[in-house]
């Protein structure tokens, strides 16, 4: 699948995972559930894997 985000949209999402990222972090090390812990370290990889390419300049078009 394919996303085409314009110069804006791609700062709000940059944005909007840094700021989640934070969060979840925060949350890993506040739950004692290790299954819980173990999902969200997943969706922590996830989200630090899209960020991570949104912020390169292939994925910024330049």
């Amino acid at each position: 699948m394919d996303l085409y985000l314009d110069h804006k949209e791609t700062e709000l999402l940059t944005r909007l995972l840094d700021r989640y990222l934070e969060d979840i972090r925060r949350e890993i090390n506040h739950t004692d559930r290790a299954s819980f812990k173990v999902a969200l370290k997943s969706d922590e990889s996830l989200m630090q894997n899209i960020l991570t390419r949104l912020k390169t300049p292939v994925a910024l078009g330049m």
